[in-house]
């Protein structure tokens, strides 16, 4: 029972410690500035989160924190085939939105990205986080995967992010919201129509 209990340990502390190491590598801007200009406080922090939200569409780039982002193909689809004939296709009742994604890496340093980094926001306000389930990554190519993915200054990643969504939303209502890491300030709106 003691081993069980240290081993739970040893591994609890060494997610804690790669999560602290993630969040170092990927930065972010910890530079805040003060203004004592203007008449109220809540002014500039609006103007600054309007500031940090951009919105473009498929096919388009958006850079935030030197860090580009890029849809190129969004589809619909209820089962999503193997890459070989060993692998068994992952079906679902509802529906998956399947994203072709371009993250390009244009910072002096390596930036380490996840698909947990994007969110699928519907008109009504609804989140729906990417599906990372082991039948899944099965069926999604290896080099096309993003699972706490290191891009090195310069290079750029191709990824596929999957969201399962119910079959009555339309995709034309879902936007793909980006952030720049984990504890992002910054982010980019895509939308999917």
């Amino acid at each position: 029972m003691k081993k069980l209990f240290s081993g739970c340990l040893t591994i609890i502390g060494a997610i804690v410690v790669i999560g602290i190491i993630i969040a170092v590598a990927t930065g972010g801007d910890d530079s805040t500035t003060t203004s004592t200009e203007g008449t109220s406080s809540d002014e500039p922090k609006e103007e600054t989160k309007e500031e940090q939200t951009e919105t473009i569409g498929i096919g388009e780039t958006a850079t935030i924190d030197d860090i580009g982002f890029t849809v190129t193909n969004a589809e619909s689809k209820t089962t999503i085939e193997g890459s070989d004939e060993y692998t068994e296709p992952v079906t679902t009742d509802n529906q998956f939105i399947v994203l072709d994604v371009t993250i390009n890496n244009g910072k002096s340093e390596a930036i380490t990205t996840d698909s947990e980094f994007f969110t699928l926001v519907s008109n009504d306000g609804t989140e729906y986080s990417p599906k990372n389930d082991g039948d899944l990554m099965m069926v999604i190519p290896t080099d096309k995967m993003l699972f706490f993915e290191e891009i090195n200054p310069g290079l750029k990643k191709e990824g596929m992010i999957v969201f399962e969504v119910g079959s009555d939303v339309q995709m034309s209502d879902l936007t793909l919201k980006a952030d720049a890491g984990f504890w992002g300030t910054q982010s980019v709106n895509i939308n999917l129509n």
